[in-house]
């Protein structure tokens, strides 16, 4: 049912459902347009990897999945990959990472999202033909949220030596992290660099741990949720398969890889955690041929690069729902009990 106040539709309630802390960084954007159209959103954090510290003084959250169900949202948006169908509301796919060709660039669609917003081509392509076989859903190309957050963020402080941020992600056929760990253990005794250490929040504890211990005057280590400063204080990224280092591409800075799965012209790759001080110090000293591709990079990956998804996600999902959406997706029942063990709500 269409919401109506003094003749204009909405406002509306919006639930954020986060699994991880580095979707608070995805969804503030939206939060902050939403609100200031007058909509009211509530945030809705699952799990034991993230965490209620991050929440800002001014953000609400609630308190746990009954509450949610009781919030009544119209539209619940999601960075991850699933979502229970018992909390109300059209569900909306954000994405917690651009088209990712380690998984084949194939979202695996599965039923439980009434909409997805996609950042480009791409993977609108991908999903729009599932979309037509199926029926239930709709694809809507707005680009990706945290472009918004990394795009506008401000940062004017410098530093007087490069700043080397590495980044690896937690599969360990994926992941770099043990493979570079010496290497970067006797860079970090000099003096050359500073590095900057953030790793995925599934990463390994140990390997965590093992990091963590290496902090001196040349490494510092960050929580995940640091991303964007990191990425903005960066003069180069070490990274592997993680979708994190196409993010800071679109910053037009240069990258660094160890093993990844499809190498690029518009990164360097190594396969040998040896070469990786020579091919920082070629990351740092770009050759124009270097700079051009990854100039060219950004657009090829998404075209919507102006820090304005948000708008554009809230517009989709306000027409939908002015137009009176309707549930069609398949019961799911098998997914559903297994997000109902997850959350222990019963309730029916």
């Amino acid at each position: 049912m269409i919401k109506t106040i003094n003749g204009t539709s909405g406002p509306y309630r919006f639930l954020f459902y986060i699994e991880q802390n580095y979707s608070f960084a995805i969804l503030r954007p939206l939060q902050q347009v939403a609100k200031a159209e007058g909509n009211e959103v509530a945030w809705l954090l699952v799990g034991d990897e993230v965490s209620p510290t991050f929440l800002a003084d001014d953000e609400v959250a609630l308190v746990d999945v009954a509450a949610a169900v009781n919030y009544q949202a119209d539209a619940v948006f999601v960075p991850g990959d699933r979502v229970p169908a018992f909390i109300p509301g059209l569900k909306v796919q954000v994405f917690h990472g651009l088209n990712e060709s380690k998984r084949g660039n194939v979202y695996p669609e599965r039923g439980l999202f009434d909409l997805y917003c996609t950042e480009g081509h791409e993977r609108s392509a991908t999903l729009q033909a599932q979309a037509n076989k199926r029926g239930y859903f709709q694809v809507q190309e707005t680009g990706w949220l945290k472009l918004d957050s990394l795009f506008n963020y401000q940062c004017e402080q410098t530093w007087p030596r490069p700043q080397i941020l590495f980044a690896s992600t937690f599969s360990p056929t994926l992941s770099c992290a043990e493979a570079v760990y010496e290497q970067i253990k006797l860079l970090s005794q000099s003096d050359q660099w500073h590095w900057l250490i953030t790793l995925h929040p599934k990463m390994d504890h140990t390997t965590v741990a093992k990091y963590r211990a290496l902090e001196n005057a040349n490494l510092s280590f960050f929580e995940n949720d640091q991303v964007i400063p990191l990425q903005h204080r960066a003069d180069l990224m070490v990274c592997d398969n993680s979708s994190v280092f196409q993010e800071f591409l679109l910053l037009n800075k240069p990258v660094v890889t160890v093993n990844n799965r499809d190498p690029q012209a518009c990164f360097i790759n190594i396969t040998e955690p040896e070469k990786l001080a020579d091919a920082i110090e070629l990351g740092l000293n770009p050759s124009h041929e270097l700079l051009a591709a990854i100039a060219q990079y950004g657009p090829s990956v998404t075209p919507y690069l102006d820090g304005q998804s948000a708008p554009r996600v809230l517009k989709v999902v306000s027409d939908i729902l002015q137009r009176g959406w309707q549930d069609k997706k398949p019961k799911n029942v098998y997914r559903n009990f297994q997000m109902r063990q997850k959350l222990n709500y019963w309730k029916w």
